[in-house]
């Protein structure tokens, strides 16, 4: 059974004469008719999705359950197979690129990422494994992590657990957000990351993803309408479709599903 597993051919192949990628990616990534359908579904999950999310932007994305914004995200990092011509990193087509080339430039975070049976410090620096403490712990500030991590009894040395079973939801995610931050990848994908992790921090969170010295183009699909009003502009999808765009103080005085979103999340945390 293992060696029908590690057997498998992927899915997703490197095209066969990739293009050359620059070790310097700036982050502009531009979507120009991006379509997708699930296999066996009539419905595309994406409709003709355009967009250009300049370097350094921090690019929110809302809408209700089943709008296509996961979909979106996995696109990206190649997750899942488009077709060419469609999604461009730096104007360079990524399904011309080899995937390693590729991912090399995007740091993911999904809503359940997978910790490991080991140290917090060991967790944060895997994907770089000789990172110092300095760095490890530069990582987990931005992450708002660091403070809670000192008041564990082995502080980065604490063991986590399989799976991170002995962290809180939200102290998961922020583990898993401070690994993506140490890679320091030049695009930053959050695909509601940060769905355990209390308003208040989250929008901290990305407060100082919008306003460091070394910006990302941050890509940060949530539920809580609150950390969104931070992006500097705001994709709002429906059925597959970006419906609306700008930054909060435009969208909040518009007629449509921001404005409902945002009424939503307000009164539900009057009610609280």
């Amino acid at each position: 059974r293992i060696e029908a597993i590690l057997t498998v051919e992927p899915k997703i192949q490197d095209h066969e004469s990739p293009l050359d990628f620059p070790k310097v990616v700036k982050g502009w990534v531009k979507s120009q008719g991006l379509t997708y359908t699930y296999p066996g579904s009539k419905t595309p999950a994406l409709d003709n999705i355009n967009f250009l999310i300049q370097p350094g932007e921090t690019i929110a994305i809302v809408g209700s359950i089943g709008a296509g914004k996961s979909t979106l995200a996995n696109t990206l990092p190649r997750l899942l197979d488009i077709n060419i011509d469609q999604l461009f990193i730096d104007g360079y087509d990524i399904t011309q690129l080899k995937l390693t080339d590729l991912r090399r430039a995007i740091a993911y975070v999904p809503q359940e990422s997978f910790l490991f049976s080991t140290t917090i410090k060991n967790n944060i620096r895997y994907g770089d494994p000789l990172a110092e403490q300095i760095e490890i712990e530069a990582a987990a500030k931005q992450a708002q992590i660091h403070a809670e991590i000192l008041n564990f009894p082995q502080q980065y040395e604490t063991i986590v657990g399989e799976r991170g079973i002995t962290l809180s939801g939200g102290q998961r995610q922020r583990t898993a957000l401070a690994r993506a931050l140490l890679v320091d990848a030049p695009i930053l994908i959050l695909d509601d990351a940060l769905s355990s992790v209390d308003n208040q921090t989250a929008t901290h969170i990305l407060q100082n993803l919008s306003t460091g010295t070394q910006k990302k183009t941050v890509i940060f699909i949530s539920h809580q309408m609150s950390a969104a009003a931070t992006a500097n502009r705001i994709f709002v999808m429906d059925k597959g479709r970006i419906v609306q765009t700008g930054n909060h103080a435009e969208l909040v005085e518009q007629t449509g599903l921001y404005q409902l979103l945002w009424n939503e999340q307000k009164l539900k945390q009057l009610l609280e």
